[in-house]
């Protein structure tokens, strides 16, 4: 595999400097539709008018988030044998919630499970690469460099996991893309051994599903349900997603509910 850093952080940087809502937008606009770099750009998760995104942004410029990112995707790269893919990697900044773009969960749902937002139109041609890989920065978390390379790390491994084993449909495959990701990273579960074991208990019934509600409750848990308007299941923040890890890390890598 080999993988190639698109610099953009810089260009996200300058549509914040430009005065004006609708100029804004059309300076957006022109970056994702392909006017500035001659090519379509996976930038559909980015508002040009989020409030903290401005300043996130000039941290991770700072900290050259780019030069770390193409080290952590390259490291991905040498471990993921089994690929011979081109993966050009793209860092885009999410806002949080209140800004008039993004709902925090649905969207990185959106990203992980749909991957929604690493596609372009079907008209757009790929040069020289196989596909885009998204690596979505959240405003509410703190950007330092240990969190670019593990969501670098983890959408490198996602999108090779895909290409493997297809797009997941059930909770269970669901989980299991999400643990492996998350474990390639070299993320631990955050919950303690007692609520993953009640999680996995609960969740057990579920392996199979497919219904979107239910698998949303389940991987995010009982708060982002209720935020959305979903019926809860009775789980801790993330707890899908710590049983998955839980699993990838486990006897058996590939561990099922």
């Amino acid at each position: 595999m080999r993988t190639t850093v698109f610099p953009i952080l810089h260009n996200l940087r300058d549509i914040y400097r430009v005065e004006g809502v609708m100029p804004r937008f059309k300076a957006y606009l022109s970056l994702m539709l392909g006017s500035t770099h001659d090519e379509p750009l996976p930038l559909g998760v980015f508002s040009p008018m989020g409030s903290r995104q401005s300043g996130y942004l000039d941290a991770l410029i700072a900290m050259d988030a780019e030069g770390g990112a193409a080290e952590a995707a390259a490291e991905a790269a040498e471990r993921l044998t089994w690929s011979s893919d081109h993966y050009r990697v793209l860092l885009v900044i999410a806002d949080v919630a209140r800004n008039g773009w993004t709902e925090r969960h649905l969207t990185d749902a959106e990203w992980r499970i749909e991957n929604k937002y690493d596609e372009l139109p079907k008209s757009a041609v790929l040069r020289g690469f196989d596909r885009w890989v998204t690596v979505q920065l959240w405003t509410d978390v703190e950007p330092t460099a240990e969190y670019v390379r593990r969501e670098t790390q983890s959408s490198v491994y996602r999108a090779s996991h895909r290409k493997r084993y297809g797009a997941p449909k059930t909770l269970a495959e669901m989980m299991r893309q999400e643990g492996m990701a998350m474990a390639f990273a070299g993320s631990t579960p955050k919950l303690d051994e007692d609520d993953i074991d009640y999680t996995r208990e609960v969740l057990r019934p579920f392996g199979d599903c497919t219904d979107f509600p239910t698998c949303f409750a389940a991987l995010y848990g009982d708060e982002a349900a209720r935020a959305v308007g979903l019926p809860p299941l009775g789980l801790s923040a993330y707890a899908g997603f710590d049983v998955g890890l839980a699993n990838a890390i486990g006897k058996s890598a590939f561990a099922m509910i």
